[in-house]
């Protein structure tokens, strides 16, 4: 994701998930009044997921074709169930069809480029066509499908692992704003801290440092070969059933007791290593 220099509130992507029939994700946010406005004059179906818009998209289309990929290389990467339930992206045309439809069905939302809404009805994606919209909608699926295949998926895991889908051209890749967010941070003296993350609940709490940090721990974890890796696909197979997310840091802690450690050394190897290639194309 992207974010303003310094700490701050989350400022690109925000996910929200309704349950009931009130605003358990969002409290505070206030009443929200439903328009017609979205758009559904066109209709992609794919498999997991339909994207409903005003302008139409072909078959070939990069947009579709991305979402294809991702839906595979996310399966294939943690091992998820089959998917439950369909995702539904709504892709506005513009900027500011986008913005009056969220300002008028959720008026005290932050305003960013994507949502991810989930209900009891539906999982759906707001975005629009713009130049962002590949990143966001990566993005944006990804939570679509944890929570698609998935009972429930903490808060922390949800959004690392969209952090994590979102880069590109190679999935997975170095997030560099997250990186040098995260060295900054050691050099003021900050360290990770795996359980005070499982226990934030409400994305407007999360600052810069939560997120990166969130895709700092699923970085190291899906890009090792021992316990942590296990650990963390083993926990999203326990996710498809569990109504209540255990906690994860003890059962990592057992298997991996240098986990602290290990983290940051992945990132600062990471780090190094943009440094360097950074070096080198200037000679």
């Amino acid at each position: 994701m992207s974010f303003l220099a310094g700490s701050g509130p989350h400022l690109r992507i925000g996910i929200l998930l309704l349950w009931l029939l009130c605003v358990a994700g969002c409290r505070g946010t206030g009443a929200k009044t439903f328009t017609n406005d979205l758009p559904v004059r066109f209709h992609n179906q794919g498999d997991g997921y339909v994207i409903q818009s005003n302008f139409p998209l072909g078959e070939d289309s990069p947009l579709i074709s991305e979402l294809n990929t991702l839906r595979k290389e996310i399966t294939d990467t943690l091992l998820l169930p089959p998917q439950r339930d369909p995702v539904t992206i709504y892709l506005f045309e513009d900027e500011a069809a986008y913005r009056r439809y969220m300002r008028t069905t959720w008026p005290n939302l932050p305003p960013r480029r994507a949502y991810f809404v989930g209900t009891r009805r539906e999982l759906s994606i707001y975005s629009y066509r713009g130049q962002n919209v590949q990143t966001d909608l990566r993005h944006e699926f990804t939570h679509g499908l944890l929570h698609g295949s998935l009972e429930t998926v903490p808060l922390w895991l949800d959004e690392g692992l969209a952090e994590y889908f979102e880069v590109r051209p190679v999935t997975g890749g170095p997030h560099k704003e997250h990186i040098q967010h995260l060295q900054n941070a050691r050099a003021d003296g900050w360290g990770p801290s795996l359980s005070s993350l499982e226990q934030l609940t409400d994305f407007r709490n999360m600052t810069q440092r939560d997120y990166a940090e969130s895709w700092g721990w699923v970085h190291y974890m899906l890009n090792q070969h021992g316990g942590a890796r296990s650990d963390l696909i083993a926990y999203l197979q326990e996710l498809r059933n569990s109504k209540i997310a255990p906690e994860f840091q003890p059962r990592l802690d057992r298997s991996t007791p240098s986990n602290y450690s290990d983290m940051i050394s992945h990132v600062s190897r990471i780090a190094n290593g943009i440094a360097l290639t950074s070096f080198e194309s200037r000679q």
